[in-house]
């Protein structure tokens, strides 16, 4: 039996932007040209990281985030997904995302209020 959890990232020196999976049928790639600022709190149960962009707001809710959150910063990451929470391993030394959400902030500059799907552990 594999004990091992499911990845939620991927990390590519070469990567000049970050797939964004938000479903199996829906991603987006955002530049890393774009990235403006992170913001990593850790909660009382899970961890919260949000990825800005210059049009995007990316928010992570999951478990040992702060890799995700330095892989950022450094322009490696190249890739993000959440799974649902049972396949988390709970031993793993992993970060593991368990919720994703893409909210456009384009359109709440125009005063629409849309966000992306959510994919995360209702799954």
């Amino acid at each position: 039996m594999d004990n091992k959890s499911p990845e939620c990232f991927a990390c590519d020196a070469r990567a000049r932007g970050v797939r964004i999976e938000i479903s199996p049928q829906h991603s987006m790639v955002l530049p890393h040209e774009h990235f403006v600022f992170a913001e990593f709190i850790v909660g009382e149960s899970t961890d919260t990281l949000k990825i800005i962009f210059v049009t995007h707001e990316v928010k992570l809710t999951g478990f040992l985030l702060r890799r995700i959150e330095n892989a950022i910063v450094v322009r490696d990451l190249s890739w993000l997904c959440s799974r649902p929470e049972k396949f988390r391993v709970e031993a793993s030394e992993r970060p593991f995302i368990t919720k994703l959400t893409v909210r456009s902030l384009e359109q709440e500059k125009s005063g629409d209020h849309d966000e992306s799907p959510t994919r995360g552990g209702e799954e």
